[in-house]
C-alpha cells in the first residue's frame, strides 16, 4: 500500500519563503519594493547632521559638468550659490528604485525654490531610458548625465550615491546606498543650509 505524505504548513511556508527570497535576489523591482517597505518603517534614514568627510579629501573637486535631456550642459560651479542635491542612480538598481519615490517627495518640496537645484544623474548615460522610467513611475525629477570625470573619493562606483553641495560649492553631505530623503530631518538639513 502506498502511503501519502501530508503537506504541512511549515513546508508550505518554507516553500513560499524560498520563492520570495529568489524573487528578491533575481528581480530588482521586488528587491526595490522590499527596501521601500523597510524605509516606511524607519530604516535607511539619512544622517545629514552627523555627516563628516570621514577622512576623505574633497578640497579640490573638479568642476563637474552635466547634460540634461534637452542637451544643455551645466557645470557644478554655475549652480552656486544654490544648495545642490545630486543623486547618481540607474534604472536597474534595486536601492535606486527603492529610494526614488522619497527623492521625488523631497524634490516636490523644493522644486519652486530658486535656492535649490536637483540633478538626478543616470550612470548608464541613457537619458531616453531614464526618462521613460521616470514617466512610467510618475516622477518629475530633472534628469542628467555626467559629461566629465569626478574623483574616485567622491564617487566610488556605488549607486545610489547622493551628494549635497552647500551654497559655497563645498560638499556638505555624501551617502552611498538607499535612504529616505523625504524625512523631516533631511528637509530641515536642506533648509538650514539655505540661510
Amino acid at each position: 500500500m502506498i502511503q501519502r505524505k501530508k503537506i504541512s504548513a511549515s513546508n508550505i511556508f518554507s516553500s513560499l519563503f524560498v520563492a520570495f527570497a529568489l524573487l528578491v535576489i533575481f528581480n530588482p523591482n521586488v528587491k526595490g519594493y522590499v527596501i521601500r517597505g523597510l524605509m516606511s518603517i524607519g530604516f535607511f534614514q539619512p544622517d545629514a547632521e552627523g555627516y563628516t568627510n570621514r577622512h576623505e579629501s574633497f578640497t579640490n573637486i573638479p568642476d563637474i559638468q552635466f547634460k540634461d535631456v534637452n542637451g544643455s550642459i551645466i557645470a557644478l560651479s554655475a549652480l552656486k550659490p544654490k544648495v545642490v542635491f545630486i543623486n547618481y542612480w540607474a534604472t536597474w538598481c534595486p536601492p535606486c528604485i527603492a529610494e526614488m519615490p522619497k527623492v521625488n517627495e523631497l524634490y516636490k518640496k523644493f522644486r519652486n525654490d530658486p535656492k535649490v537645484a536637483f540633478l538626478l544623474v543616470d550612470v548608464d548615460n541613457d537619458l531616453p531610458k531614464a526618462k521613460a522610467f521616470m514617466l512610467k513611475n510618475g516622477y518629475d525629477l530633472p534628469l542628467y548625465i555626467q559629461m566629465s570625470n569626478a574623483p574616485d573619493t567622491l564617487l566610488d562606483g556605488t549607486i545610489p550615491t547622493t551628494l549635497v553641495f552647500g551654497k559655497d560649492g563645498k560638499l556638505i553631505y555624501k551617502h552611498s546606498g538607499a535612504a529616505d530623503y523625504s524625512s523631516e530631518k533631511f528637509e530641515e538639513f536642506i533648509k538650514k543650509n539655505l540661510d
